[in-house]
């Protein structure tokens, strides 16, 4: 540590201990703390000087005193110095769109991903040499810069990596201070070094080295009682009795004794010094020109006689900052209020009269200046440079800064419609941070001045922004509400009631002509988005075609490239699920948009994309390689779709014990139906008594579709079959694709073909699989092509007919062939046989029950606790609420509304939702009914009623409303009496099967089947 330290001999000794284990072994995390002034800076710096000495790369940053500061700022230093110090072959090895996100030249999304790649960079930086890392002033960081601190320290342990932070802990530790719950947990990991004032002797040391003279003693006890031995106080306290004034004139702050100080430079400099006080810590020589009036030449020279007063430093590139923030803020302090809002709106006057200066501007800087300057800036401008730091907030992965913004220009906007639409964007920042409860308080608000507004648009709006949020409860009803009033607003009350999917697809295309009409490409964008989302499903290819034409369109009209490369990518997806071989031309288009684009979603989607293609033509190797490197950029930034499309990977292979792995681990994740991937594996191989219950959501609705095809056609359910052939067959030439393109199901034809041939349809087997065949040669879907000939080759040998024998052979060689190339082995290997029958049943005919166990079988008549095991036997090892099992027929719903506790069972709004459902449920059984869809009528009318009995259970005895605890309890003691009661009868009848459901089956506000082996039964 160098020697121009002053009575810090112990604290330099604790960190030079920190340095030589960073050296030798692993690093750590160093807290220097101290009030302002104390020597924290020169100390940490001192600490920096002695590594780079030693061989160590020193990546420094500091925090700056603005709530309006851009997110991570000292972490965007630290990687800007990491990019600058290391060889560009080494950094090109460590950059990620991730961290070109952070340094603000891409746009990108918040969350684990960013925390990961900066740490991830540094540790491999540490590989070849000790690194230090020092941030300092953290008692101004924002929350997020802090967590990540956390973060790094908490993964970096064993790693040539030491971390130093130096704050003003009498600040951030005292109660109440907002970092003070993130400070904590950061304490209790890291060496701390406090400083405290210098002792007398050392004051007069220090004076002496400023002054270059010696003091007295008295004298420097004076200085010592006046300024309590900070170092800083003492240095300007020394200047100042050098120039001639008596140590007296140094007040109790800093502030007196900066002003005596700058009262010796010329006018000119001290008032370009306040000007640039408002501007910020760091500022730029043509920002401070524009904003004086006065010549950058002049500046420069102005400039220049402050950084010999050792009051500024250049920092490159026309850049400069103070050399210490007790400067900026005593030139601050100076101003009066009314002077700090004239200067702030300067600021922005400035940079709207020269363009070409907002560059060198970070846009969280040109929204602080339009906050503070108060109603000196109009306050729909301030609104708009607010919004506009809340997404280039979003672009760098800062949400916590764009919630920050948005909040802000809440508060700013005056004009309603803009303060609706500003509010909603805050309600969807919030979600996306997994903030619901202050979203929706958000929401409400906005929903409360949309109903005071006669604003058909703004109203459609609003409705579609809560409806894509998935709400439940009393928040669908809302929803719903504000849906159909919307529909009315815009189409007029409908003669018949409609389902809440018609009502909300219907109010997307009249929302899309409204905007068209008022030429809102903005609105339009965001309309036709939502249509796009809410109509997919089988069918729907065609017009999402259409809407990703237009809204590229849009996009290349407004320039918003990240909306023109999303239009790109489903436009791929809507041709393939047509059968259209232009779907290849159209991912090229893809790709050529994402060279060079600098946006991190879409090079993550692009990365997803041609992986997804890469399967499915059946480059499985080169597939997997590119779900690695998704995973090693983007972590679980993106949930659960990675696994998915790993799973989908491994069931095309083949590869059921890989997949099975995979699927506990998707199971375990946050996957919404892990349930539906197990038993569709299970079907694919040939097994159907792994049972999952329907219907699922859109975007899931077309693996639904799949497994009912190949679970009937396994159990030759005869009904299940037709009913299925006649969903199938209006999308005949078309394919699958559920989740956005994430999962492609194969060939509707393929699945259809299996249908005909359990029906013994053999000649309509053979075409339909034909025609599977076919269309995925056409689209080079290799895998495809082979899974749909080894389906055939098994229809022509059932079939029988002249020549059938030797084709279905040749196929089979030809099958076999191509799944080797492939690395399909479960069409490369001879066809084995179909799964046995399971010799456990457990299975309804009618009011009776097939029990078979142990080799015992016995008849029993229906019960509710009968139906409760067997929903538990077909799950086993999951926890299924009790309230499921309650009501399984009232769906989600019910199921929701059941188990939350404390408020009424349904409070206005849900009962309102549920009427509303059941005047849907109503048209829907109607148009079921009249199109000859006898089963689905009966399932909704199933539904209706579960939806009746909960209506007549939300009151109790004399009319009081019941309560959601009161529902769950009452759940929990129905189920669990009745399945008691269910085994008391089997021990009677069937002893074994009662000891071991007994030994397996565990109640309360869950249940679970969880066997201590595999037991395969008939369901």
């Amino acid at each position: 540590m160098t020697a121009a330290l002053i009575g810090r001999a112990h604290p330099a000794a604790a960190l030079r201990a920190e340095l030589d284990r960073a050296v030798a072994s692993h690093g750590g995390l160093v807290l220097v703390t101290g009030e302002a002034g104390i020597g924290k800076t020169t100390l940490v710096t001192g600490l920096a000087d002695d590594a780079r000495r030693r061989g160590a790369l020193v990546l420094a940053g500091a925090c700056w005193d603005s709530d309006s500061a851009p997110g991570y700022w000292p972490w965007v230093q630290v990687v800007r110095a990491l990019r600058r110090e290391l060889p560009e072959e080494e950094w090109a090895r460590l950059d990620t769109a991730t961290l070109s996100a952070l340094l603000g030249e891409t746009a990108g999304s918040d969350g684990f991903r960013l925390h990961d790649a900066v740490t991830t960079a540094l540790a491999a930086a540490a590989h070849d040499r000790p690194v230090v890392v020092v941030l300092d002033d953290l008692h101004w960081a924002d929350a997020a810069s802090l967590r990540l601190l956390e973060f790094a320290a908490r993964h970096t342990w064993f790693e040539r990596l030491l971390l130093v932070g130096a704050y003003r802990d009498v600040e951030v530790e005292a109660p109440g201070h907002p970092l003070r719950e993130l400070v904590l947990p950061l304490v209790a990991k890291a060496t701390t070094v406090t400083l405290t004032g210098l002792a007398p002797d050392e004051v007069a040391e220090l004076m002496s080295r400023t002054a270059g003279t010696e003091p007295d003693p008295a004298l420097a006890a004076e200085v010592h009682l006046r300024t309590g031995g900070n170092p800083f106080f003492v240095e300007q306290t020394a200047r100042l009795w050098h120039s001639g004034s008596p140590v007296s004139a140094v007040a109790p702050g800093v502030r007196d004794a900066l002003q005596r100080r700058l009262s010796l430079l010329p006018a000119p400099v001290t008032r370009l010094l306040t000007d640039a006080a408002v501007l910020g810590r760091e500022f730029h020589r043509r920002i401070l020109a524009a904003l004086t009036g006065v010549p950058v030449p002049e500046i420069d020279q102005l400039l220049a006689r402050a950084a010999t007063a050792r009051l500024v430093t250049a920092v490159g590139d026309g850049r400069f900052a103070f050399a210490h923030d007790l400067v900026r803020e005593s030139r601050y302090a100076e101003l009066e209020p009314a002077e700090v809002r004239r200067r702030h709106a300067a600021v922005v006057r400035a940079l709207d009269a020269e363009p070409d200066l907002v560059p060198l501007v970070f846009a969280a800087d040109r929204a602080r200046h339009a906050y503070l300057a108060g109603d000196e800036v109009e306050a729909e401008r301030a609104a708009e440079l607010l919004v506009a730091a809340a997404r280039d907030a979003s672009a760098r992965l800062a949400n916590d800064e764009s919630a920050g913004h948005y909040r802000r220009a809440l508060e700013r906007a005056a004009e309603p419609r803009r303060r609706v639409v500003i509010a909603l964007d805050l309600g969807i920042t919030l979600c996306r941070r997994g903030e619901d409860e202050e979203a929706w308080r958000v929401f409400e608000e906005a929903v409360a001045l949309v109903r005071e507004l006669d604003d058909d648009a703004l109203l459609a709006r609003a409705a579609l922004t809560l409806s894509r949020t998935a709400p439940t409860g009393s928040r669908l009803a809302l929803t719903s509400d504000l849906l159909v009033a919307a529909h009315e607003r815009l189409a007029g009350k409908p003669a018949e009631p409609l389902s809440l999917d018609r009502v909300t697809l219907e109010l997307t295309a009249r929302a899309a002509v409204l905007a068209r009409d008022g030429e809102d490409d903005q609105e339009l964008s965001f309309t036709l988005w939502a249509r796009h989302d809410l109509i997919w499903g089988p069918g729907s290819a065609r017009e999402r075609e259409r809407l990703t034409d237009e809204l590229a369109v849009l996009a290349r009209r407004t320039g918003d490239r990240e909306n023109e490369f999303f239009a790109a990518s489903l436009k791929w997806v809507a041709l393939l699920e047509q059968g259209d071989p232009r779907y290849l031309d159209q991912y090229r288009v893809l790709r050529g948009l994402t060279v060079g684009s600098g946006l991190p979603g879409a090079e993550f989607a692009a990365l997803l994309d041609g992986s997804i293609v890469g399967a499915l033509r059946g480059r499985f190797a080169e597939a997997h390689a590119d779900l690695d490197r998704v995973e090693e950029l983007y972590g679980r930034e993106f949930g659960y779709m990675v696994d998915h499309v790993r799973w989908s990977y491994l069931l095309l292979q083949g590869r059921f014990d890989d997949l099975a792995a995979h699927t506990a681990r998707v199971a375990a994740g946050d996957h919404p139906h892990p349930d539906l991937l197990a038993a569709l594996a299970a079907v694919q191989r040939g097994d159907a008594t792994r049972q999952v219950t329907g219907p699922f959501s859109r975007e899931f609705a077309p693996m639904w579709l799949r497994y009912q095809a190949q679970a009937a056609a396994l159990t030759g359910d005869r009904e299940a079959c037709e009913r299925l052939l006649g969903e199938l067959t209006p999308y005949s030439g078309e394919w699958l694709v559920a989740l956005y393109g994430c999962e492609i199901s194969g060939p509707v034809d393929l699945w259809a073909g299996l249908l005909e041939a359990a029906l013994g349809r053999h000649d309509a087997a053979v075409s339909r699989l034909t025609a599977a065949a076919a269309s995925a040669d056409r689209m080079r879907l290799r895998p495809w092509a082979a899974e749909a000939r080894a389906r055939l080759a098994s229809a022509l040998a059932a079939r029988g007919a002249p020549g059938d024998a030797q084709r279905s052979a040749a196929v089979t060689a030809a099958v076999r062939a191509e799944a080797s190339e492939l690395g399909m082995a479960h069409l490369a290997a001879s066809p084995s046989a179909p799964a046995p029958v399971p010799s456990d049943e457990f299975r309804r005919t009618g009011e009776v029950w097939t029990l078979r166990f142990a080799g015992r079988e016995v008849r029993v008549p229906d019960a509710k606790g009968l139906r409760d095991l067997h929903i538990l036997l077909g799950s086993p090892g999951a926890e299924i609420p009790a309230v499921r099992l309650l009501a399984p027929e009232g769906g989600e719903t019910v199921v929701a509304a059941r188990r939350l506790g404390g408020d009424p069972v349904l409070d206005e709004a849900a009962k309102s939702a549920y009427r509303l459902r059941l005047d849907h449920l109503d048209a829907e059984i109607d148009e079921a009914t009249t199109l000859g869809k006898d089963r689905l009528a009966a399932d909704l009318d199933r539904e209706r009623e579960a939806l009746l009995a909960e209506l007549r259970t939300a009151a109790g005895l004399g009319g009081r409303t019941r309560r959601l605890g009161d529902e769950a309890e009452r759940a929990r003691k129905a189920v669990t009496a009745r399945i008691r009661d269910t085994l008391r009868k089997l021990a009677d009848s069937h002893p074994e099967l009662a000891g071991h459901l007994n030994a397996t089956v565990t109640t309360g506000s869950s249940c679970r089947y969880a066997p201590d082996r595999e037991v395969r039964w008939r369901l």
